[in-house]
């Protein structure tokens, strides 16, 4: 099922103001669809551009199936993101996958464990 045009500008728009507030490290991010999925890669300041992420459309704009880009296959898996689901909103996919490629495991925390004291 192709994602409906307000879902893909709604993500879009997220997309982008993510990505300019938590990794302003990234010269740009991009999405592009295709049927039931959204392939979103970025551009390092170095100017290198990378794969990201996939996500698929699961009729609830809160929610994608997530798959991050492994390199070392040269394709997408299927993958867990932080909260322990295979689903969930742009912004958590951003930054599982940024985490990974950016070496920023703070972008791994959920926001109980952020705002939480130390021991």
């Amino acid at each position: 099922m192709p994602i409906p045009e307000r879902a893909r500008l709604e993500l879009e728009r997220r997309l982008e103001t993510h990505w300019r507030r938590r990794w302003p490290q990234l010269k740009d991010a991009r999405v592009r669809f295709r049927s039931p999925y959204a392939y979103i890669e970025a551009t390092h300041s170095d100017g290198y551009d990378q794969p990201l992420f996939r996500l698929r459309w699961t009729n609830n704009r809160d929610r994608w199936a997530f798959a991050i880009w492994l390199a070392s296959k040269n394709s997408y898996e299927e993958s867990m993101l932080p909260t322990g689901s295979f689903v969930g909103t742009v912004e958590q996919a951003m930054d599982c996958a940024c985490g990974l490629y950016l070496n920023d495991i703070s972008a791994w925390e959920l926001p109980s464990q952020r705002s939480a004291p130390p021991h």
